[in-house]
């Protein structure tokens, strides 16, 4: 019996020194799966919504005075509680100043934005994991 769990352990042991590299050459997509998702302001009149993707890519939409919605395309980070989002440049135009967001009640709040485009009104607070019939609701109360 002793003999047998010997083996065990050590067969148990190669399986997992053998898979171990194959977790770090394995698929990223995971690398951005604590804050991935989509996140909606409640706010009504200026809004912000903002799509991160697994793969790292972002979109953010935002109406800093509740009409004429502008969307950017980028590609964000984790930096260590924060998340950073890095625009693309738009027809020869150079790129959006980055916007950076902090984790706050269940979602993310802008902590720095273009304010030029938002001027003294600061983005609203936004929250993950809207349904669709809330998501419904926001768009067409306004």
């Amino acid at each position: 019996m002793m003999r047998l769990q010997g083996v065990l352990q050590i067969v148990f042991g190669g399986a997992v020194l053998a898979l171990a590299p194959l977790a770090l050459w394995g698929d990223n997509s995971t690398e951005h799966s604590k804050f991935a998702g989509v996140y909606l302001s409640r706010k009504v009149g200026t809004t912000m919504n903002l799509s991160l993707g697994k793969d790292g890519s972002a979109t953010v939409t935002e109406a800093p005075n509740g009409s004429d919605a502008t969307t950017l395309f980028g590609h964000w980070t984790d930096m260590g509680g924060q998340v950073k989002v890095d625009f693309d440049a738009v027809e020869g135009n150079p790129p959006e100043p980055p916007m950076i967001f902090q984790p706050e009640h269940d979602g993310l709040q802008a902590v720095s934005w273009n304010r030029a485009a938002w001027g003294k009104t600061s983005p609203p607070p936004m929250k993950k994991g809207y349904k669709v019939k809330q998501t419904y609701w926001l768009t067409q109360n306004r």
